[in-house]
């Protein structure tokens, strides 16, 4: 009886050796199949995440192309964003205010930007599960007068650029992950507020007018009439913007062309009534909340009713009208655009009375 109890002791044990073995075995195969779907699950979130900062960084290189091929535009209307602008305006220093200017490089720029961000369903980033929402503001941050009035432009030769209000990104394979933060870029050789800063300083100056009045006094002798001496005197004008700005060293990367649109002698007037005042400035949308979309309408409605003009009187003692298209190319560096690489060429546009001009005294 001993024995039979003893022998079936061991069968019980035997079994339960077994049975604790068949578990453990089974646990193991559980916790190897748990590991498996964590790793799994970790794989595809650095995936998704892997392509999160690859379409950051793609939105960044095309905020910097978008603000880099905004300062062409901008600078080829003049400083603002509808074109033929009027830095003299009715006689009289109308240069834009850097706020114009922001504005107008602000608003091209989210264009330019919203119009990448159309394409982004038709390319790569559409085949890595990658979508991406409009920018409601495209930030342009300029280097400031101080800087860019120097003589030497080396402190003035790019500025920062952001985007914001809008622009989220979102991966939605093999794992959804979402960014809704802002990007931001260094938009770099660029010497676009280099020059802004610089004719607007010399145009708060009337350095145009003074330029002619001086070639002018130059003009003589005293036989010539008024025309020929104006034509002398406007032949001094781009000598003056190459000068304006010319390296320390001497290197003159801008050159200058000038176009004669309109002179009149006889009619001074006749020159001088093309509309040119600009409304203000809307407020700019990285330094508010939001823009009303009424009222960038209304600006532009403001800026459409004022081109009926007004009647200009002739100044007394006035030799002549004249309007002009004055082309500034800068070619230090190289700009990137739809066209490929393009230098920096700025315009700016004059309708003025020039008043005439007594002979300078000869020695």
């Amino acid at each position: 009886m001993q024995k039979g109890i003893a022998y079936s002791t061991v069968i019980i044990v035997a079994l339960l050796g077994i049975l604790l073995v068949s578990i453990w075995s089974y646990s193991q195969l559980s916790t190897g199949s748990q590991y498996s779907g964590t790793y799994a699950s970790r794989a595809n979130q650095d995936i998704a995440l892997s392509r999160l900062e690859f379409a950051k960084r793609v939105l960044t290189q095309s905020l910097i192309f978008s603000s880099q091929a905004a300062s062409l535009d901008i600078a080829a209307n003049g400083g603002t964003q509808f074109g033929a602008t009027y830095w003299y305006c009715d006689s009289e220093p109308n240069p834009p205010e850097v706020g114009e200017v922001n504005l107008a490089m602000s608003n091209e720029s989210l264009s330019l930007m919203n119009a990448y961000v159309a394409s982004v369903p038709n390319s790569e980033l559409a085949n890595m599960d990658v979508s991406v929402s409009n920018y409601g503001c495209i930030g342009v941050y300029d280097p400031e007068s101080a800087n860019c009035l120097l003589q030497d432009s080396s402190h003035c030769q790019g500025f920062q650029t952001t985007g914001t209000l809008g622009g989220t990104v979102t991966v939605s394979a093999p794992s959804p992950v979402q960014y809704t933060g802002n990007i931001a870029a260094d938009a770099t050789s660029n010497r676009f507020y280099w020059i802004y800063y610089k004719l607007y300083d010399d145009t708060k100056n009337s350095g145009l007018l003074r330029t002619i009045a001086t070639g002018l006094r130059d003009a003589c002798p005293l036989n010539r009439n008024g025309q020929a001496r104006l034509q002398i005197a406007l032949s001094k004008v781009c000598d003056h913007y190459e000068t304006l700005f010319a390296e320390p060293d001497g290197t003159k990367y801008v050159k200058c062309e000038m176009q004669v649109l309109c002179m009149d002698t006889a009619n001074p007037v006749a020159c001088v009534n093309t509309p040119c005042e600009r409304p203000q400035t809307n407020t700019l949308c990285w330094q508010s909340v939001s823009q009303s979309p009424i009222e960038g309408e209304k600006y532009l409605n403001d800026f459409v009713n004022s081109l009926g003009g007004k009647a200009v009187q002739a100044q007394s003692g006035a030799l002549a009208g004249i309007r002009l298209k004055i082309t500034l190319t800068d070619n230090k560096f190289s700009i990137p655009s739809s066209q490929g690489l393009q230098p920096l060429v700025w315009n700016l546009w004059a309708e003025t009375q020039i008043a005439d001009q007594p002979c300078r005294p000869i020695n």
